[in-house]
């Protein structure tokens, strides 16, 4: 396979089940190439009650944040669906907070926020755009960069000290 010259992206539609979705990615990987599933990953999340929650209440709402395409309820614990490109924490947050929850993403996606402190926001995007395991990057606001990490594949302090910027995380 070879992508094109102006990209290092190539996307792949994909219609077998979500639960092989580990093997398409090992397929790509095993084919010389870093591969990541973006508008289908599994978010696993916990729910946090707070005085007079509701958390079924709350996991019904957050299965309606845009970018949620899917939500298994666990003992535990949450797993949405997710199309990346779409869902934002903020969204989570707002939708677990209308039952008095909070929501915290673990195990292998974290959703980060920095300031800018030194250097332009969108070199800043760019060159975390570079970073492997870095999976989605947006500008939530103006100077205030938000992304997706793969956990497993990139530590933040490692985005903290990209050259020629200075940021603090939110």
């Amino acid at each position: 396979m070879d992508l094109p010259a102006d990209t290092k992206t190539a996307v792949v539609l994909y219609t077998g089940k979500c639960d092989k979705l580990g093997a398409l990615e090992s397929a790509a990987q095993n084919a010389g190439f870093d591969a990541l599933v973006l508008n289908h990953a599994h978010v696993v999340a916990a729910l946090k009650p707070l005085k007079g929650a509701d958390p079924k209440a709350a996991a019904a709402e957050i299965a309606l944040v845009d970018g949620v395409k899917g939500l298994t309820v666990g003992s535990s614990a949450i797993e949405l669906h997710a199309d990346l490109e779409k869902l934002t924490m903020e969204n989570l947050k707002a939708a677990a907070a209308k039952f008095n929850c909070e929501i915290v993403v673990s195990q292998t996606f974290e959703y980060v926020k920095y300031k800018m402190v030194q250097g332009e926001t969108y070199d800043f995007i760019a060159a975390a755009d570079l970073v492997k395991g870095v999976m989605i990057v947006r500008e939530e606001e103006t100077g205030v960069v938000g992304m997706w990490i793969s956990k497993s594949q990139v530590k933040t302090d490692q985005l903290e000290k990209l050259e020629g910027f200075k940021v603090e995380r939110q």
